[in-house]
């Protein structure tokens, strides 16, 4: 098997992982709580789901040896059963967050060492999280029994001891979709840090803006199931685009592009989802523009975005607005966003792993 193939089946296979993942976590909180009243639960799990993301990735890296995908797995099934206990039910969700994160390092690691310097299979393993979400929610919203998720254990378990995990010898591919000094292009480019703040605020601002859109068609299951699935086609595309277009291109375009179909479409579902489609295209790109300039950490580099999805959501718990001044951010902010991106990426297609 060529190592292409050997990439898009590592996104599949990891696509797969975080579809389960996500179903376990979000089945398990709507048994207890509902997601939006119940904040401290809502907040301790996203802390811990997300922050640590990139010192997993980090030890993972440095000790391939050691079965972490399992332990992740073991963390998630002792919290959810931790959860049942209400005296413990915090601590459960802080186990079952801790477990999440060791499995999305484990998706962003593999899927970066196979995919031959490609951005699609990563795209297409975080993509898998937005159907995981919606149907767990859905799950857990119709009282079903936790017993279900026996489903979703076995087959993550049989996803990772076939997978074979990052090869000892494995030698990540390097990414060029930034204007950095370190790389010796232009006088006019920027430093390191500079290119790690940029990803930094994209990423932010669409984490925020997931939750700022205006929607008021959202009243039936199906639409819950259709809103979040363009949301992960949309991820997916992204990654696919970038391999054939470069990361300027698909990031500024899909970004003005979605302006007017997230700002018009909040009583009508096809502008709606057209805008999220596009809106979500840029998941990968910040990822990708972090390994530009980490090329040898991907963990930390995924972790780094995920501290900046969890910093994008921190507002939600503590405040909320009105649909006009969410417009009034959403415009601002998807202008400023293409800015940086236009100014801060370039359209070098992906390039090949190191021999």
């Amino acid at each position: 098997m060529n190592q292409s193939n050997k990439g898009i089946l590592s996104g599949i296979r990891f696509f797969l992982v975080h579809l389960c993942v996500e179903v376990i976590c979000f089945m398990t909180f709507r048994r207890h709580y509902d997601v939006v009243t119940s904040t401290l639960f809502a907040f301790v799990f996203d802390a811990f789901a997300f922050v640590p993301q990139g010192l997993f990735g980090e030890f993972m890296d440095k000790h391939r040896k050691v079965p972490m995908a399992l332990i992740g797995v073991a963390m998630m099934g002792l919290g959810v059963l931790m959860t049942g206990q209400s005296a413990i039910r915090l601590l459960g969700f802080v186990v079952l967050g801790l477990g999440n994160a060791i499995l999305h390092e484990q998706g962003a690691l593999e899927t970066v060492a196979k995919g031959e310097g490609k951005i699609f299979p990563t795209a297409l393993f975080v993509s898998g999280g937005s159907f995981g979400v919606v149907i767990g929610q859905t799950m857990g919203k119709l009282g079903m029994s936790l017993w279900w998720l026996v489903i979703p254990f076995l087959a993550m378990v049989l996803l990772l001891v076939t997978s074979g995990g990052v090869p000892e010898d494995a030698v990540y591919p390097e990414f060029d979709c930034v204007r950095c000094g370190d790389r010796k292009l232009r006088s006019a480019d920027f430093p390191i840090g500079v290119i790690l703040l940029v990803a930094f605020f994209v990423t932010m601002v669409r984490s925020y803006m997931g939750y700022a859109v205006p929607i008021s068609w959202k009243k039936e299951i199906w639409q819950d199931f259709l809103l979040f699935f363009i949301m992960g086609f949309g991820k997916a595309m992204g990654g696919f685009l970038v391999d054939l277009f470069g990361a300027r291109k698909v990031g500024v375009l899909s970004t003005l592009l979605a302006i007017p179909f997230l700002c018009a479409g909040k009583d009508y579902m096809v502008i709606s989802v057209i805008g999220v489609c596009l809106f979500s295209m840029t998941m990968c790109i910040t990822f990708a523009m972090i390994l530009s300039v980490l090329p040898k950490n991907p963990g930390m580099s995924f972790g780094i975005t995920t501290i900046a999805l969890f910093m994008g959501i921190v507002p939600i718990f503590f405040v909320r607005f009105g649909t006009v001044v969410n417009i009034g951010i959403i415009i601002v902010f998807s202008l400023l966003c293409s800015v940086l991106l236009y100014f801060f990426c370039n359209d070098k297609l992906p390039g090949r792993a190191e021999q």
